[in-house]
């Protein structure tokens, strides 16, 4: 028995015969797998995104690139970014701007035994957050200093001495601190072992 062609099965080819591009099949194969897996058929999408079964169905084979509006619909629809439904190594780059992984921190500095490394993501303007490395003996100068905002920071491990106006604190693993960075201060390393700091500075 010849079997009945229904809105689902709609399919269509270029205009102008036109083969369609690489790109423009492998998100129409995106859309497709996420659809299946969904266990959603064209007309289940078509009534989710208001994208017509036709259009749909031309968009799963690559004959026809999508509109924004349609590429945000979908992806939407499925519950997934957007940037993800047009490239998948973009989740990358988005896990970038919001996640610094323990291996992929950038360093600012390194001198003097005190190393510098920003942990703060992209995302993050008025907050940059930073591991620190202080070596046994080692110091961020002899003279205070001070500039604008505010900082606080986490003894991760060892011992810090840190000095507010003038006033010297002796601060542990597990201990916190935080003061406006107006505030002459300097810290030191003074125990025999490395000193740990997860250190935050917020523009203000």
């Amino acid at each position: 028995m010849p079997h009945k062609k229904t809105a689902d099965d709609n399919a269509g080819a270029p205009a102008n015969g036109a083969n369609p591009d690489e790109e423009t099949q492998k998100l129409g194969q995106r859309i497709r797998d996420l659809r299946l897996k969904a266990g959603m058929t064209l007309t289940d999408l078509a009534k989710a995104t208001g994208v017509s079964i036709g259009t749909l169905s031309q968009l799963e084979r690559g004959l026809v690139s999508p509109t924004v509006r349609t590429v945000y619909t979908v992806a939407a629809a499925f519950g997934v970014m957007p940037a993800w439904l047009i490239d998948p190594s973009s989740s990358k780059h988005a896990e970038n701007r919001y996640i610094v992984r323990a291996g992929e921190r950038s360093h600012l500095l390194d001198i003097d035994g005190i190393r510098k490394d920003v942990a703060s993501p992209a995302a993050s303007k008025r907050l940059r957050g930073f591991f620190m490395v202080i070596q046994p003996g080692c110091h961020s100068g002899t003279q205070p200093y001070s500039h604008k905002g505010e900082e606080i920071g986490f003894i991760l491990s060892g011992a810090l001495e840190l000095q507010i106006e003038g006033e010297t604190f002796t601060l542990h693993e597990g201990d916190c601190f935080a003061f406006p960075s107006d505030k002459p201060h300097r810290f030191a390393n003074s125990s025999a072992r490395p000193s740990t700091v997860f250190w935050v500075n917020a523009d203000i």
